[in-house]
C-alpha cells in the first residue's frame, strides 16, 4: 500500500566551514513551507534507428525553497554573513552567505517522520512581502532559496540525504550527525550499527 507525505517542521541548520559543521546544530522555528527540487541531467542516445542507452549526468542542480515567518538576525548572520549592531542587521553590497547545511521533518500519515538533509548551500536574501493590517493580520512568510553543492571530496561528493522512520535501521542522531558532521570520523556516522539501549 503506498504512502503520502505532508507537513513541514522541525527545520534547523549548522554553518559548514570547510566541508564540517564545527558549531552546533541551531534549529529555526516558524516552517511554513519548504520546497526541495533536484534536477539531473539525463541524455538519450540512438542507435540502430532507435533510442539505445539513456545517459545520466548525475545532479546538476540542488534547490530548497523555505518559507519561515520570521529568519532571525542570529540565523541571517550565520546564513548571510551580514553583521548585527544594536540591534540592526547591516547589509553589505560585497556580502557572500556563507554555506549551511539543513535539516527539516515531513512525516506519513502512519505518523512516521521522513526527514531530509541537505549538506551544503548558499541561500539568497530574502525580500519583505507585507501589507497593511485591515481586521484579521495575515503574516507573509520569509522566502529564501539555497543552492547546493556536493560537500566535498571526504564524503564523496554527497548533496542530499534522506532518512526514513519506517526504515528499522534508522537512527536520527546517526542521521543528524552524519549531516552536522564535525569531523571525518562523524561522515562514517551511517556506517556505524547504534546501541539499542
Amino acid at each position: 500500500m503506498g504512502k503520502v507525505k505532508f507537513g513541514a517542521s522541525h527545520f534547523s541548520y549548522g554553518l559548514v566551514e570547510d566541508d564540517f559543521v564545527p558549531g552546533e546544530e541551531k534549529a529555526l522555528p516558524g516552517l511554513t513551507e519548504v520546497k526541495m527540487d533536484l534536477k539531473n541531467e539525463l541524455k538519450s542516445i540512438a542507435a540502430d534507428d532507435g533510442p539505445y542507452v539513456v545517459l545520466s549526468g548525475g545532479i546538476s542542480e540542488a534547490t530548497l525553497d523555505v518559507k519561515i515567518y520570521d529568519i532571525t538576525s542570529d540565523a541571517r548572520k550565520d546564513w548571510f554573513g551580514i553583521n548585527v549592531k544594536k540591534g540592526v542587521e547591516l547589509y553589505n553590497k560585497n556580502l557572500v552567505p556563507n554555506d549551511i547545511a539543513v535539516v527539516f521533518k515531513t512525516k506519513m500519515e502512519d505518523g512516521k517522520g521522513v526527514w531530509v538533509g541537505m549538506l551544503k548551500g548558499k541561500f539568497s536574501l530574502p525580500g519583505i512581502d507585507t501589507k497593511t493590517v485591515d481586521g484579521t493580520p495575515d503574516p507573509q512568510a520569509d522566502e529564501s532559496t539555497g543552492t547546493f553543492a556536493p560537500r566535498g571530496d571526504a564524503d564523496d561528493g554527497m548533496m542530499v540525504v534522506i532518512g526514513r522512520e519506517d526504515s528499522e535501521e534508522f537512527d536520527l542522531a546517526s542521521f543528524k550527525k552524519y549531516v552536522f558532521a564535525k569531523t571525518e570520523e562523524d561522515l562514517k556516522a551511517l556506517d556505524e550499527i547504534p546501541s539499542k539501549a
